[in-house]
């Protein structure tokens, strides 16, 4: 354990020593938001609670350009080269260091602002001395974790967490059927499939297992929800679709429908869908039984509340662990207590989209 305790104090030392050389530079009276949608309106409300008001947003879609959304006015640029522009687009197909191409050496991610405000956090980002409380969770994850790529992988996030150094290289693996953890391809294998979006993970899967048994799919918002079920019913392949959410328990949910990728459960949620265990979805499956779940930031629930569900079933696992800063640690660690092998990869270009695999030890 050695090494992993020396990669940590050398992670928290340079932390600690960078934090302010990398947002020294930031004026709270000078600043753009980059991106109006979800994210930008999550970062504006935040800043305001910490008493800053930026300048404005800036947006590349015309349509938005020139008018207000919550009170601050939307530009095609910043009105000064000299002016910070915090870039507020969270999506893993965007590209940050194109961004700060764009804008020069004044640019920081939304990731930044618990630097900037200790206090507050946004997604996934919190200040990175709140991960010294994990330490000896990582430290024990570490060791779980079954194979080089999987460490590899833990140590890249966790340095990217502590000092947002944009450096990661792309992996070329499709998400959520890497081929080099152990899933039984060659299997007649169930998939519940919780956040089904509109079937594109439902088409790996179909790519992946040639003796697929039942899909289950479950997507909360409607119109990706019609998506899904357009595509549905083309395949040959007994399925049920369920226009819900997965969550710890029964109930009614407020959600973000946005029709895209974006769309989320929110307490501001102008919609409400109804909540099911992840028991109530798996009654009409068998086993074996691959589960995937990228419910933005719903996971932590549902593992939580599932434990002996999964101890007696042991369903084969892909878990979206990057909604919360804790999820990386918490729910790879929790499932490994349970008796799961534990790997870990990321598939989108900037580390998003970080998956937790686990499979049933034999």
């Amino acid at each position: 354990m050695k090494q992993i305790n020396d990669t940590l104090d050398a992670l928290f030392e340079r932390s600690a020593r960078e934090l302010t050389e990398k947002t020294g530079f930031f004026d709270k009276n000078d600043f753009y938001l980059y991106g109006s949608g979800n994210m930008g309106r999550a970062a504006l409300a935040l800043l305001r609670k910490a008493g800053c008001e930026p300048l404005g947003f800036i947006d590349d879609t015309p349509a938005r350009q020139g008018t207000t959304i919550d009170g601050l006015r939307v530009f095609g640029d910043r009105a000064s080269a000299t002016s910070t522009v915090v870039v507020c687009i969270h999506n893993p197909r965007h590209d940050y260091l194109k961004s700060r191409q764009r804008f020069g050496e004044k640019t920081l991610s939304f990731m930044h602002i618990p630097w900037l405000f200790p206090q507050l956090s946004i997604a996934h980002a919190v200040h990175p001395a709140s991960y010294r409380a994990y330490r000896d969770d990582i430290v024990a994850l570490y060791a779980a974790l079954s194979d080089d790529l999987s460490r590899q992988t833990f140590i890249e996030q966790l340095t990217f967490r502590l000092t947002l150094e944009w450096n990661f290289k792309e992996h070329a693996m499709p998400p959520y059927f890497p081929a080099d953890i152990g899933l039984p391809f060659d299997e007649k294998v169930d998939f519940v499939d919780a956040g089904a979006y509109d079937g594109d993970t439902i088409k790996l899967f179909l790519d992946h297992f040639p003796r697929p048994g039942k899909v289950v799919a479950i997507e909360a918002d409607p119109r990706n929800f019609a998506s899904l079920k357009d595509y549905l019913e083309g395949i040959d392949v007994e399925h049920v679709s369920h226009h819900a959410a997965v969550d710890g328990e029964e109930g009614i949910l407020q959600f973000d429908a946005t029709g895209d990728m974006a769309a989320k459960l929110s307490e501001n949620g102008q919609l409400s869908v109804r909540s099911h265990t992840l028991e109530y979805f798996m009654k009409d499956v068998g086993s074996p039984c691959y589960v995937k779940f990228d419910v933005e930031g719903a996971e932590s629930s549902i593992i939580s509340r599932s434990q002996a569900l999964l101890r007696e079933r042991m369903p084969m696992l892909a878990v979206s662990v990057y909604h919360h800063a804790a999820d990386m640690i918490e729910i790879p660690l929790s499932l490994h207590r349970l008796g799961y092998r534990i790997s870990m990869r990321y598939h989108g270009i900037d580390g998003a989209d970080l998956v937790a695999y686990a499979l049933p030890q034999h």
